[in-house]
């Protein structure tokens, strides 16, 4: 039995071996596939408009990335600033309990690494210490939970309340719980016991979600753990000031029996106010805004869904306007092979409650994708002015990736319609995350790619699609969090703003969504051919601010008035 194959009980979630067989790059299964790449670039031309190619290229190894994640059996990863420099640094974790021979090319378990941004295309490890962490690393957040402008670091573990390993760092990864750490000037400190922030009985968490839930201006943490223990139990923690956290459960409103994987957060009922999804379990929560939630369970029949096997599991999550009209859809990304992953187009409220309705057919994406899809994020990757679908999956081409994107190509009765960059047919392969970002700073969204086989590898793309107009959107509160985490950005056409028929985007600034991810906490914007918008921010406190004719292509950072 293959290394890959021998981990299937223990993959980064319970995997059958028959499934992971589909996802094993040994030269056998790839000599069976008989499309080549010249014909996988023919079929990916047919799919494209004419004239028209999105890129990426691989830049892992010239970012300094390759050496140090080699042998990394990846699963979670944050970008953000935590050193304070403007430029977006990257944490990359995994798991590290498994056999030494699991992790080659390296020669046992690789730990969580911390790279600098040094703003020229690289990369820099920071220098051991606290932060490389030897655990079973299931998600993380680069997020400022006490408004100092600095991001603390939360890094969500799937610990195990006992172990019968004998060695290290396999012992200690197992049973090792979340951990928190405040950035003291770019320096990270560990204060998990101090804090509160990551309770002794909370053991497999999966996502962690920041928001501010009863409009305190101080951003509170909500932990989903998974069902993959005895009773599953996420828990929302209140921020008390000073890095200091409860539980906040009873007193939101919030069941004991949540479970999940993934998580969308976003205000859909308009009370300023963060409700949010749970993958997996696939429950809405909505405030009702006195620092309560309620289920939304008019939903449902409608966001169940009907799995093949036992493990085939609606796993991330992701808000966005898909259609353009200023309202918040729901892309749900499957933990299965095949994936069913599902579109819902949100129109309106009815009673109080977003009437999301499933149109995945309709919008192009029936076909099933013969990869796991767990990680979902909607960006605008071609800067056209068009919201795209993208999961952490991608197909491979001997060594070479192109990622499981849905091109958002134009509009049919008032829904988008989407098509892949290439036929959905194999070779494709899965990765665990990969979190966007624009790490270059050059107006195009690139992918990291956090692979739990370390054959497959971690890859960094850089996206190399032909410059259009773009807008990045970044925010400060004062009243309300001090990133502004649930601040609503409009963009219109110059010299209309507030007009539903000039409307270009909208997004609400967020992080934590998808599956074991962190993303930058802004919003970025396709403009197409737009050289000068006009910009509205709603932030959470119910401010508003309007900026007219700004430029397009730059990295805009507003203040909340």
């Amino acid at each position: 039995m293959s290394s890959v194959a021998a981990r299937s009980s223990v993959a980064w979630l319970p995997l059958s071996a028959n499934i992971l067989t589909a996802l094993t790059l040994s030269a056998n299964i790839l000599t069976a596939l008989t499309l080549s790449a010249n014909i996988l670039a023919a079929l990916a031309v047919s799919a494209e408009e004419p004239g028209f190619s999105m890129r990426f290229e691989d830049v892992t190894s010239a970012a300094g990335l390759s050496q140090p994640l080699a042998g990394m059996m990846g699963h979670g990863a944050a970008w953000g600033d935590f050193d304070g420099d403007g430029l977006l640094d990257l944490y990359v974790g995994g798991y590290c309990d498994r056999p030494d021979r699991d992790y080659a090319p390296a020669p046992g378990p690789v730990p969580n690494r911390m790279f600098r941004n040094l703003g020229n295309g690289r990369f820099a490890q920071v220098k051991p210490g606290g932060i490389e962490l030897y655990a079973r690393t299931t998600g993380a957040l680069l997020v400022d939970l006490d408004n100092d402008a600095t991001a603390e670091l939360y890094v969500a573990n799937n610990a195990r309340s006992h172990t019968g390993r004998t060695t290290e760092p396999q012992r200690s990864a197992q049973l090792c719980r979340s951990r928190l750490y405040r950035n003291e000037q770019g320096r990270l400190v560990d204060i998990t016991d101090s804090s509160g922030a990551c309770p002794a009985a909370l053991l497999s968490v999966r996502n962690v979600g920041p928001l501010d839930f009863d409009g305190d201006g101080l951003l509170d943490l909500l932990l989903i753990e998974d069902r993959f223990i005895a009773r599953p139990r996420s828990v929302l923690l209140r921020n008390l000031g000073g890095l200091r956290f409860a539980e906040a459960n009873a007193a939101a409103g919030l069941p004991d029996d949540l479970f999940g994987l993934g998580l969308a957060i976003a205000d859909l009922n308009g009370d300023r106010l963060p409700d949010f999804f749970v993958a997996h379990s696939n429950r809405l929560f909505l405030s009702t805004g006195d620092g309560k939630y309620r289920e939304a369970l008019e939903l449902r029949k409608v966001i169940a869904h009907q799995p093949l096997s036992g493990e085939d599991w609606p796993c991330g999550a992701a808000f966005g306007d898909l259609n353009g009209d200023g309202l918040l859809d729901l892309v749900i990304g499957v933990h299965h092979n095949p994936a069913r992953n599902r579109v819902f187009i949100n129109y309106g409220l009815r009673d109080g409650v977003p009437d999301f309705r499933d149109v995945t057919d309709r919008v192009g994406l029936r076909d099933p994708v013969p990869a796991k899809c767990a990680h979902v994020e909607i960006q605008d990757f071609d800067n056209d002015g068009r919201a795209d679908i993208y999961f952490s999956a991608a197909w491979l081409d001997g060594d070479q990736l192109t990622p499981l994107i849905y091109r958002n190509h134009a509009q049919s009765d008032g829904l988008p319609v989407f098509k892949p960059l290439r036929p959905i047919k194999p070779p494709m392969v899965s990765f665990a995350t990969g979190p966007s970002a624009d790490f270059d700073g050059d107006g195009r969204r690139d992918l990291l790619l956090v692979s739990w086989f370390p054959q497959l590898r971690t890859r960094l793309l850089r996206n190399v699609t032909a410059p259009q107009q773009w807008l990045t959107v970044r925010a400060r509160g004062s009243r309300s969090n001090r990133m502004a985490l649930g601040a609503q950005v409009f963009v219109y056409r110059a010299g209309q703003a507030g007009r539903s028929d000039a409307l270009l985007g909208f997004q609400e600034i967020a992080t934590g969504y998808g599956y074991s991810a962190g993303q930058p906490a802004e919003c970025h914007f396709g403009l197409g051919d737009h050289r000068q918008v006009d910009l509205r921010v709603r932030f959470p406190s119910g401010a508003t601010l309007d900026r007219p004719n700004v430029q397009s292509c730059q990295i805009l950072t507003v203040d909340e008035p």
